[in-house]
């Protein structure tokens, strides 16, 4: 479907997107990104991957904080499937990724497919990390794929993920196993409705035996009018008989 390089900077966008601040399976979590010193562990694969200093400076975290927030935005419109502003988010972020050229991988001959290239070997790792992160979302947009880029439906989370099954069925993230709680729940809430189902099934049963042994009384055992009334026959026979 993608490149094995622009699948893994998809995860890669995913994961920046996922620590910001926010409901993440189940759970309020802070933003990750709280400190320059908090960057190598919230992206592990970044560091030192791309070129970034093992002691990022403040600057550093503004950019890469800045970039967090126009990827989530262009990834939200995707999932919102509302394309026109998803591609005016990734505009921007191609616009400064400088110029766009199509080049042949390293290697390659003629007859090789051309990928997109931006940006130059002097730019900061954070420039060289947005730029890439630019040219993946194009190739997926070029690809007509914008709706492979999906939040979580998970209940209270709101992570970003990749969809890359071949019918676009996945709906959880595999961070938060948003998968299992979900499937959790609905077992549960149908073995709910069905023990719901047999009290009322049991109560009604219950209700009938009970009117049917009432009517059964009723039948067995004549009202007191119904005495009364043959009480008063027999003495009207005895009388007539005088």
């Amino acid at each position: 479907m993608f490149s094995a390089t622009t699948t893994s900077r998809l995860a890669l966008a995913a994961t920046l997107a996922n620590t910001a601040p926010g409901l993440r399976g189940g759970r309020q979590l802070p933003d990750r990104l709280d400190g320059a010193a908090g960057l190598p562990s919230a992206l592990p694969s970044v560091l030192p991957d791309w070129g970034f200093e093992e002691d990022p400076s403040n600057a550093t975290l503004r950019t890469v904080r800045k970039l967090r927030a126009n990827v989530a935005g262009i990834w939200q419109d995707a999932a919102a499937e509302d394309a026109d502003a998803a591609l005016e988010g990734l505009n921007a972020l191609l616009g400064a990724a400088g110029p766009v050229r199509a080049v042949l991988p390293e290697g390659s001959t003629v007859r090789s497919p051309a990928i997109l290239a931006a940006g130059h070997e002097e730019d900061a790792p954070e420039k060289t990390l947005s730029t890439a992160l630019a040219l993946a979302l194009a190739e997926v947009a070029l690809a007509g794929e914008l709706t492979r880029l999906r939040t979580c439906t998970g209940e209270d989370c709101s992570n970003a993920f990749v969809d890359l099954t071949r019918n676009r069925s996945k709906q959880f993230c595999d961070e938060a196993n948003c998968a299992n709680r979900a499937h959790v729940k609905a077992y549960r809430a149908r073995r709910a409705a069905e023990a719901a189902s047999a009290d009322q099934a049991e109560k009604a049963s219950t209700s009938e035996k009970t009117e049917k042994s009432e009517k059964s009384e009723k039948a067995e055992k004549p009202d007191k009018a119904t005495k009364k009334n043959g009480k008063a026959k027999k003495s009207a026979k005895k009388n007539a008989k005088k």
